[in-house]
């Protein structure tokens, strides 16, 4: 399947490019997240966890360094392809968006480069 690539708008209105990160680039940390997730297997399916619950595994998440404030450390420098965009100038709701296009969540992007 190829890495999709797509246009985001910002805030302001301007628009970059970006892509999702490779299989390569997201194993190792989906690695770890599955080692955190077998730890809490015990609660029973992730759904059905209380906030207490989601709380304790979104801080081993963190402490295993595969939390959202490192898949954000280590993606988007890669995924964002558009030059001198500075990832620190970004409000949280912008890199929380190109995050979720960036892992996968939000498959709508193209396959065909984009042209900058």
């Amino acid at each position: 399947m190829p890495v999709l690539k797509s246009e985001i708008e910002l805030d302001d209105g301007s628009k970059i490019y970006v892509r999702q990160a490779s299989g390569m680039e997201k194993i190792r940390l989906e690695s770890k997240q599955a080692r955190v997730l077998r730890k809490f297997s015990h609660l029973g399916d992730p759904a059905t966890w209380t906030q207490d619950q989601q709380l304790e595994f979104s801080d081993a998440l963190d402490e295993e360094g595969c939390g959202i404030a490192d898949q954000i450390d280590i993606w988007l420098p890669n995924c964002i392809l558009t030059e001198d965009v500075k990832i620190d100038e970004l409000t949280t709701a912008e890199i929380l968006k190109i995050l979720m296009f960036v892992r996968g969540d939000n498959s709508e992007g193209s396959a065909a480069p984009l042209e900058q």
